[in-house]
């Protein structure tokens, strides 16, 4: 029997870059919503022990590289199933945009394979899992708007108001590694918080808010990122920011009428999404 979920994409709304660790990660300090851009799975269970994990575009890795592929392991491993599966992915959500897609992907898999198998694993012990394939994982696994901190492993509970976004992806690949790699660090952790902390009633409280330490590395690099960003406010959005480490670009809007309003004015950037807090 196949299997269908939905895997989420997320935004960024704030991302303040706090430490280098000495494993590599960096300490972090972000406000992440999952929003309704997703990508489709189909999970069928494999009559021998064979895990398959495929996409309809031939975009992803295959093996360990693969955050899916790690997924399933890790679960037949940690809860001893010696059944296989075969995951088939359906890519809404672009590759390298900053938006969570494999990440998301590997949670909603561990999720769907513990109904699937009937394995007796509660969320803390699945987000304890989950970092040990992708910084974002938790955040998937949780599922809801949240304060990520540490390298994305210390999740918090946050409230937002529903909001529309326009999500612009403009057809090319920033790595993440590079992004990283090209940010000097500035310590500013009281106004961190305070940011974080903060209490955000409706979208122009969010706009307001809105920042990403990342973004100014990701211009240098590809400077079209704060051309988007211009036009976005054009088309309307009451706040635009870049998700993540790029390359996505995002605006906020109050209302579903807005973001279709202005999904013309942009069209031409690269691939646009209508999407929605879930």
């Amino acid at each position: 029997m196949d299997h269908i979920s939905l895997s989420p994409a997320k935004v960024n709304l704030f991302l303040k870059v706090l430490s280098r660790r000495p494993d590599g990660y960096h300490n972090i300090a972000s406000m992440v919503e999952p929003i309704s851009l997703y990508d489709i799975i189909h999970i069928t269970e494999d009559a021998g022990d064979r895990v398959i994990v495929e996409d309809d575009r031939g975009l992803l890795p295959q093996g360990q590289e693969n955050t899916v592929y790690r997924a399933i392991m890790l679960v037949k491993e940690r809860f001893k199933v010696a059944l296989g599966v075969k995951v088939f992915i359906e890519k809404k959500i672009p590759v390298g945009a900053g938006l969570g897609g494999g990440s998301g992907n590997a949670a909603t898999v561990m999720k769907e394979l513990v109904r699937l198998w009937r394995l007796s694993a509660r969320l803390p012990e699945l987000m304890e899992m989950g970092k040990e394939i992708g910084a974002d994982v938790p955040l998937f696994l949780y599922g809801k708007p949240c304060i990520m901190r540490g390298i994305g492993d210390k999740i918090s509970p946050c409230e937002l108001p529903l909001l529309w976004y326009l999500i612009v992806y403009p057809n090319f690949f920033l790595s993440t590694k590079e992004v990283y790699g090209r940010l000097k660090i500035v310590l500013t952790k009281g106004e961190n918080e305070g940011k974080v902390c903060a209490k955000y009633t409706t979208a122009h409280d969010v706009a307001f808010g809105l920042e990403n330490d990342l973004e100014e590395v990701a211009i240098a690099i590809h400077p079209e990122i704060r051309s988007i960003k211009e036009r976005l406010k054009q088309a309307g959005a009451i706040g635009s920011l870049m998700s993540g480490s790029g390359s996505s670009v995002f605006g906020i809007f109050a209302d579903q009428a807005g973001a279709q309003k202005g999904l013309s004015s942009v069209k031409d950037l690269g691939n646009v999404f209508i999407a929605h807090s879930i």
